[in-house]
């Protein structure tokens, strides 16, 4: 077992232990501090908790965020980060930034997370967490975050994602972005030449019929719990994972269990997996 740093990110849309923003505590109960022999466990706090604003607020999150993933670092230990929201990501990113491109970002995801405000309906700010990551959007906003640099397309796969909006497919289509079933022989055959990878995982990739709803955005048509830990496999055996985000659970929503059942056994997976390298990519 190699040792982590757990960042708890209890938040969903600035909101504080509401709604996907309780998945951290639950999966902490569920013992994920154990299962991925956390050194530490640190919880990302806000500086005005008393006024919140979606956009404003996640922004202020990411920031803390990265902060303690470069902690993590220095420190020598693989941050982990158990988040409400998927655009954590951006926060993790940010953190493991250096001077080259060096780093990949497997997105595990039922959605896209590639709408921008122009294309959104919902205005959702947490579907366009990958729009911000790849610097599609937000891009001023982005830069306040300490070491945020967009992600080239072709460092980033898709992975999982059958629910999609037309703008969104439309972005992939036009993009280096490679959209991928969830398997892992096409996901370890299509993984960019790099010397590290971050793994971002909403646990709504499941198949809702199969392993049950992680959230009131979930789908069926997604892969099983095996299958999702064959790619953590498949991808550990050819790359350093140096980073993992689990995001987007609801506990109200997984009314018999059975997700977070999937998502401590992926998380007890992930822990033997990841491995901490300093900046220059080195063990």
């Amino acid at each position: 077992m190699r040792a982590t740093r757990l960042i708890l990110s209890p938040f969903d849309s600035g909101h504080r232990e509401q709604r996907m923003g309780a998945g951290p505590s639950a999966l902490l109960r569920g013992g994920a501090d154990r299962l991925l022999a956390a050194d530490q466990v640190v919880t990302v706090e806000l500086e005005n908790p008393g006024f919140t604003q979606e956009v404003r607020t996640a922004t202020e999150i990411q920031r803390a965020i990265a902060g303690h993933v470069r902690r993590a670092v220095a420190d020598g230990v693989a941050p982990v980060v158990l988040s409400g929201n998927c655009n954590a990501s951006v926060g993790v990113v940010s953190g493991l930034s250096t001077n080259d491109d060096d780093l990949a970002v497997l997105w595990l995801d039922a959605h896209g997370d590639l709408n921008t405000p122009e294309t959104t309906t919902s205005g959702f700010f947490d579907g366009m967490g990958l729009s911000v990551l790849t610097g599609r959007c937000w891009s001023t906003l982005a830069r306040t975050i300490p070491g945020f640099r967009p992600v080239p397309d072709e460092h980033v796969l898709l992975i999982g994602a059958r629910d999609l909006g037309a703008a969104e497919q439309a972005i992939v289509d036009g993009s280096g972005i490679r959209l991928l079933p969830a398997r892992a022989d096409e996901v370890a055959a299509a993984l960019p030449k790099v010397r590290r990878v971050h793994l971002h995982i909403d646990l709504d990739v499941h198949d809702s019929r199969l392993v049950g709803p992680a959230n009131e955005y979930a789908v069926p048509d997604g892969p099983d719990a095996a299958e999702v830990q064959r790619i953590v496999e498949a991808v550990s055996a050819r790359l350093p994972i140096v980073s993992a985000t689990f995001a987007a659970y609801d506990p109200a929503v997984d009314t018999d269990g059975e997700v977070r059942a999937a998502a401590l056994d992926l998380i007890r997976l992930v822990g033997t997996k990841v491995s901490a390298l300093d900046h220059a990519g080195r063990d």
